[in-house]
């Protein structure tokens, strides 16, 4: 057992310890009445474990002691005399010194104000403008000289702890402010990059946008190339309608009369045939040999453009020399003796004309026109070969074909090239 003095109280709530409130010690070694420990219990959240008010080491109901202390005596209990005197006399100084000295009355009861002040900041939630000023009221209270150590202990340690409070909330509050700032920061940021994201997004849709129509207009542009070339007329087509049949016309050549030559090639025909001079060979060669050069130059311009087809007309042109020079020596025999007969056998038109060709419809394919101009290019071909004889057969002297199917008034004596080469006075430069 231990005994207590008449001015023990609890060092929270400043009550005084008696029968009616007994103290109690919990781990720390702190000492509270029952009434404090229950209520720094139940105001605790219940997340956290209750801590001492002071030292703020944690404990539980459990840990609790209860402190027993007898009241009913004299005051004190304890088994020495001079222990006892000593504290009888103590208590009797004390009792002096509260009567003597009114002010230690008035300076516990500004303690006990103090404490119960703190115990209230302690068991609930607080704004930090009122710890701060409790703070300082403890701070200027404890700044006096007169105060004794054993009133100023426990004000001391809640000051510190108030003004550990105070630093950790700074602290708290500036950390919070350094995150609020970094955050805000960091989503400037985030909000840039949001910007230059679509940027580039619709960059991108624009420029994918420009290749795809530069794609469109090069396909559509190829597209009508295209079809500009499909209706187009082939290379070898002809673009005018077509000629008329081979047999007519070369039975309308025969049926009508010559066409009359010209006015200087018919006064060249009329000077010729009544000069008494002969014909020189160079003349006379040029004027046989101009069908077969005109057959020939037809042959090397067809077999020249044989890859390259072109439009080539049916009627030949050398059936327009034959009549004009016929014509002509039957125009100017009326009034001119005929000219000497010459050596040898002219060349005569075959009147051998090859049937109409029939006209099929065709398809579009390409076979069936490479065939066709195929056919066309064998007929031309048999065609040039009736206008060219052969050697042999004017060396043999049979009758032409083309002589022997004319008609007698349309037949034409054309004396024969000689064979001797002799130099004429008419050309000085023949052979």
């Amino acid at each position: 057992m231990i005994s207590l003095s008449s001015g023990s109280f609890c060092d929270v709530c400043a009550e005084e310890y008696g029968p009616h409130s007994y103290p109690h010690s919990i781990p720390c070694g702190h000492v509270l009445c029952d009434n404090c420990c229950n209520k720094i219990i139940d105001k605790t959240p219940p997340r956290l474990t209750p801590s001492c008010p002071f030292c703020r080491e944690t404990f539980t109901s459990d840990s609790i002691r209860l402190i027993r202390v007898d009241f009913s005596g004299s005051g004190w209990v304890t088994p020495r005399g001079s222990e006892t005197h000593d504290a009888v006399a103590d208590i009797g100084n004390d009792d002096d010194v509260l009567l003597l000295n009114p002010g230690m009355l008035k300076t516990r009861a500004e303690v006990r104000r103090l404490e119960n002040k703190v115990a209230r900041v302690a068991a609930k939630k607080c704004s930090v403008e009122e710890v701060s000023t409790l703070q300082k009221e403890l701070e200027l209270w404890l700044t006096h000289d007169d105060k004794h150590d054993d009133q100023t202990s426990s004000l001391q340690l809640s000051a510190a702890l108030l003004r550990a409070i105070l630093v950790n909330h700074l602290a708290h509050s500036e950390a919070v402010k350094m995150a609020k700032s970094v955050e805000a920061h960091l989503k400037e940021k985030l909000a840039e990059v949001e910007d230059a994201k679509d940027s580039l997004e619709e960059e991108i849709q624009k420029a994918q946008y420009s290749q795809k129509a530069q794609e469109c207009q090069s396909l559509r542009a190829e597209l009508s190339r295209v079809k500009t070339k499909a209706m187009a007329p082939p290379l070898g087509a002809p673009s005018s309608p077509p000629p008329t049949p081979i047999s007519t016309a070369s039975n309308s050549a025969l049926i009508s009369p010559p066409r009359p030559q010209s006015t200087a090639s018919a006064q060249a025909a009329r000077a010729s045939a009544t000069s008494p001079t002969p014909l020189s060979r160079s003349s006379f060669s040029s004027t046989f040999n101009a069908p077969i050069t005109r057959a020939s130059s037809a042959m090397h311009q067809r077999t020249t453009s044989m890859h390259l087809p072109s439009h080539r007309s049916m009627t030949p042109s050398v059936r327009s020399g034959t009549p004009a020079i016929s014509t002509t020596r039957s125009s100017g025999s009326d009034s001119v003796p005929p000219v000497p007969p010459l050596p040898g056998k002219a060349r005569r038109l075959s009147l051998s004309v090859p049937p109409p060709h029939k006209m099929i419809r065709s398809g579009s394919s390409s076979d069936e026109k490479e065939r066709e101009k195929q056919e066309k290019y064998e007929r031309h071909v048999q065609l040039i070969k009736r206008w060219m004889p052969s050697i042999e057969a004017q060396a043999a002297g049979t009758p032409d074909r083309a002589q022997s199917q004319t008609p007698a008034r349309f037949r034409t004596t054309t004396p024969a090239i000689p064979l001797s080469r002799t130099k004429t006075p008419f050309s000085a430069h023949s052979p």
